[in-house]
C-alpha cells in the first residue's frame, strides 16, 4: 500500500503542476506506469470491500490535461487495433491519444488518492481496483505501447 501511495503521488504531479525536469518525463512516467500496473496485478483481491462510496469531488478533465499537455507536448495521436487478438483479413484501427490516456489515468487515480485520504485504504484499494480493471488498464497499456514506438 505504501509503494502504491507513492506511486500514485507521482503520478499526479504530472498532471498537477509544470514538471521542470522535462527530458526526464518520459522516462519517470513510463516507470510509475509500469510500477502502478504491477501494483495492480499483484494485488489480493480477496482483502478488498465493495462499500459504497461518499461523493467524490470532482478532478476537472481540462485542467489535468492542461498539465499533462505542458509535461508531454511531444505526445499526441497514434494508431491501435480493435481486438488484435483475432486474426483477420481487414483489420480495424482506432484512434488513440496519449495525452488522453494519461489524462484519464492520472484523473482516476487522484480519486482513488482522495477516497485512501478520506474514506479509508480498503475503499481506495477498492476504487483502484475497478478503475484499473474497468478503465485505466486499457489505458496504461496503450500509453506504453505508444512511448515504446516513439523511440523506433
Amino acid at each position: 500500500m505504501v509503494k502504491l501511495k507513492g506511486i500514485i503521488e507521482q503520478l499526479i504531479e504530472f498532471g498537477t503542476k509544470p514538471m521542470l525536469n522535462s527530458n526526464d518525463n518520459e522516462l519517470k512516467i513510463t516507470e510509475l506506469l509500469v510500477g502502478l500496473y504491477s501494483e495492480y496485478l499483484k494485488l489480493d483481491k480477496s482483502e478488498l470491500d465493495n462499500e459504497t462510496r461518499d461523493d467524490v469531488p470532482e478532478f476537472e478533465y481540462e485542467k489535468v490535461r492542461k498539465f499533462v499537455e505542458i509535461n508531454f507536448p511531444e505526445y499526441g495521436w497514434y494508431h491501435s487495433l480493435i481486438n488484435s487478438h483475432k486474426i483477420t483479413e481487414s483489420e480495424n484501427l482506432v484512434t488513440g491519444d496519449a495525452i488522453d490516456d494519461l489524462t484519464d489515468i492520472i484523473k482516476d487515480m487522484m480519486e482513488v488518492k482522495w477516497t485512501i485520504e478520506n474514506e479509508s485504504a480498503s475503499n481506495g484499494m477498492w476504487l483502484f481496483n475497478f478503475l484499473m480493471q474497468h478503465h485505466c488498464e486499457q489505458h496504461l497499456v496503450n500509453f506504453l505501447k505508444y512511448a515504446k514506438d516513439q523511440k523506433g
